[in-house]
């Protein structure tokens, strides 16, 4: 009798110690509960905010917290700096034809990633797992992204990792960039770099959407005709948006973008071009002006001859 109570109270012992033991975290687990109970009441990671045409649903690269190994290799942390502890969130437009230089500026500005930290991870980052990226030039040009950050309204976190934004923008080109548009541009005869670079022409040389096709055309009539393209735009490029910039030697961008001096387009796009100005690029107007300006007013004239371009020259007040 007395054997069978003690092997019932030992029972109960035992019952009891293995409640208690399911019960209690080690310091690890507790940590790892914790953690996961925060990480529950942060905000969703902020996307692109874009117009209803926008593709974004289809398969794009992911942002480096998804690519831990990535943000490893390159000495990051698989989190955004700041964006744990603060959770904030900016939300920016960006006007089209902006330069790199210029959205830089305004993401400083917002708080979401320093000037300096934006432009060493642009040229220093490994892109290549954007498509668009991947198949442009990767040297003689003044900035490798200029022409892929797409215009548009996003949301950043506060002190969020430097190529984390820069992601946004390129994620975005990806999906607006169809591939009906690059099918269009094999067809002409062009990389798909080559057509931003003519809309960013396009872009900073007027950006009336009911001009930007005529202005395309008068681009491709002139690059048919052996013809320099002779923008302004592309001088005041590299003396506003690059020059108080740029650490380098300047004088080979000079020569490479100066549509006065090179022989057909410029190295690279000079600002960064909307859907309007890409598509008037693939899509020019068939028509034969080889010469436009315009007056103070906004008014453009067109011509197919230098002597007509004159006239229009003294019209525009100009001349």
């Amino acid at each position: 009798m007395v054997k069978r109570l003690v092997c019932t109270v030992l029972a109960v012992l035992l019952l009891i110690g293995a409640a208690s033991c399911s019960q209690t975290e080690s310091p690890a687990e507790s940590a790892a509960s914790s953690k996961s109970l925060k990480e529950s009441l942060l905000p969703a990671a902020p996307s692109a905010v874009s117009s209803p045409e926008s593709n974004i649903s289809q398969k794009l690269p992911p942002s480096s917290q998804e690519e831990s190994s990535d943000s490893a290799e390159s000495g990051g942390s698989s989190e955004s700096s700041g964006q744990a502890e603060q959770g904030q969130v900016v939300t920016i437009t960006f006007p089209e034809g902006e330069s790199l230089t210029e959205i830089f500026a305004a993401l400083e500005e917002n708080g979401v990633s320093t000037f300096d930290e934006l432009m060493s991870m642009a040229e220093n980052y490994d892109y290549s797992y954007y498509p668009l990226v991947a198949a442009a030039p990767s040297s003689g040009r003044c900035f490798r992204l200029e022409g892929y950050l797409f215009p548009d309204t996003y949301d950043f976190y506060v002190g969020e990792k430097p190529q984390d934004a820069i992601g946004r923008f390129l994620r975005n080109s990806e999906a607006r960039i169809t591939d009906s548009y690059r099918q269009r541009a094999a067809e002409m005869g062009y990389s798909m770099d080559q057509i931003l670079t003519i809309a960013s022409l396009i872009q900073r040389e007027g950006s009336n959407p009911d001009e930007v096709a005529n202005i395309a055309a008068v681009i491709y009539n002139r690059l048919n005709a052996g013809m320099q393209l002779e923008m302004d735009a592309t001088i005041t490029y590299i003396e506003s948006d690059v020059i108080p910039y740029f650490s380098g030697d300047i004088d080979p961008f000079r020569a490479l973008y100066n549509t006065y001096k090179c022989p057909a387009l410029p190295a690279g796009p000079i600002c960064n071009p909307g859907l309007s100005t890409i598509e008037a690029a693939l899509y020019p107007s068939d028509v034969p002006y080889l010469y436009f300006c315009h007056d103070a007013s906004g008014n453009y004239y067109y011509a197919s001859t230098y002597e007509e371009h004159q006239q229009n020259l003294q019209k525009a007040g100009i001349g």
